[in-house]
Parts: C-alpha cells; sequence; structure tokens
C-alpha cells in the first residue's frame, strides 16, 4: 500500500490520540464516570464497503463522533473508508487483522503490527488503541497490546448486533437504558446495524445525549 495521497498533501496529517496515562497499557470494559450526558459509540470489524459509509453518513448529519476499530483485513481492502474516518473527526483503532480468537504470542504480534502499519500508511494516524476480538482480555492480542502501552478496550453497554438481524432489536438495546459514559459496541459491517444507527441517534439526541470518540470521553472522566 502506497502512503497515502492526502497525506502528501496535508489533508490528512500524521498524529497519535491523547490518550490519559493510567489507561495506556490497560483494559478498561466500564463505563466511565462523567458529568455530561455523553456515550461513545464503538464500531467494530469494518471497514464494510456497502455499510460503514451509511454509518458515516448518519454520523455526520448528526454531527456525531465515533470510534472505529478496524479489522486488518477489511482496512487493506478500504483505505478510501479509513481516510473518510479521519477526516472526519472519528477515532480510528485496531481490532486485530483476522479476529482469530486464538493463536501465538508471535503471532498476535505480527498481526498487531500489520494492522497497525495499515492505517498509518493509509490515514498518517499511528493509533494506540485497540480491540481484542470477542472482547477477550487474556488473549495473546491483548497482551501484546498491553504490552505496547495501548488503551485496550471493551464495552459497557452491547447492542447485540451480532446475535440478530433485525434493526428494531438492536436499536432498542442501544436506546433502552443508556448511562452517561457508556462504551456501547456495535459492529459496522452488519446491514441491520447500518439500518438502525440513523434510528438510535435520533433517540439518543432527543434524550439529550452527544456522541463522542473514545479519547475525547476517557478526558471527560471525573
Amino acid at each position: 500500500m502506497m502512503v497515502s495521497l492526502l497525506i502528501m498533501q496535508g489533508m490528512l496529517v500524521p498524529h497519535r490520540y491523547a490518550m490519559p496515562t493510567d489507561l495506556t497499557g490497560h483494559f478498561v470494559n466500564r463505563r466511565f464516570a462523567v458529568t455530561e450526558k455523553v456515550v461513545a459509540l464503538t464500531f467494530d470489524d469494518g471497514p464494510g464497503a456497502e455499510t460503514t459509509p451509511l454509518i458515516l453518513d448518519a454520523l455526520k448529519k448528526h454531527g456525531a463522533k465515533a470510534t472505529f476499530f478496524v479489522l486488518g483485513k477489511n482496512a487493506e481492502r478500504n483505505p478510501l473508508l479509513l481516510q473518510r474516518i479521519v477526516l472526519e473527526g472519528h477515532a480510528i483503532g485496531t481490532h486485530s487483522y483476522s479476529h482469530r480468537s486464538s493463536m501465538s504470542s508471535s503471532e498476535a504480534a505480527q498481526e498487531n503490527s500489520r494492522t497497525a502499519e495499515i492505517v498509518t500508511l493509509a490515514t498518517g494516524v499511528r493509533t494506540a488503541l485497540f480491540r481484542p476480538p470477542y472482547g477477550l482480555q487474556k488473549s495473546a492480542l491483548n497482551k501484546d497490546a498491553m504490552a505496547r502501552g495501548w488503551a485496550s478496550f471493551g464495552w459497557s453497554a452491547s447492542s447485540a448486533d451480532t446475535a440478530t438481524k433485525d434493526p428494531a432489536v438492536v436499536y432498542k438495546n442501544v436506546c433502552f437504558t443508556p448511562n452517561p459514559g457508556e462504551i456501547i459496541l456495535l459492529h459496522d459491517i452488519k446491514t441491520h446495524t447500518a439500518a438502525a444507527v440513523p434510528k438510535i441517534l435520533d433517540e439518543l439526541t432527543r434524550q439529550g445525549f452527544r456522541f463522542v470518540t473514545l479519547p475525547e470521553l476517557a478526558a471527560m472522566r471525573k
């Protein structure tokens, strides 16, 4: 993959996300105590060529920001979507290359390095945000990520969009009882999730919530 033309033109500026030092090298799977009515929508496994643009369109319409934990093999196929994610102000993290739940420590190191390199080459971002596949805290992938000083995130609320294909169920799972500071799990490769996101944004906005990235949420902690 060639270095992004947008980086060369100065439209994408190489950077890292600032994370509080008490989170780097650690795993977080709880909601944050915050004084504002904010939540962090997080999307795993993409980018999806058909579905991620729909989600980005909905987020843009609402002025909402999110965090995308990209899968290396999908990121490699869709570098322009990586660039769009960054250009529109969202945070980007990695989620392994293959999404395998079990592998050796050397394989995990290779997958984490490869996916991070794909993101950097496409966007200029040297991300230190990570989510282990299936949220497995003790996996080789997560151990490697934490050893690198990455901030590893689980979630505090789930859309359960891998257990249904009904957008209405995804909507209800997210909007029924959200709390400020929630880290909400969704998947941007799911068609039914893409269909549910506009309604989720409408409803949570009506409830008075704002949508922030994980680095922003971390900075807002009490």
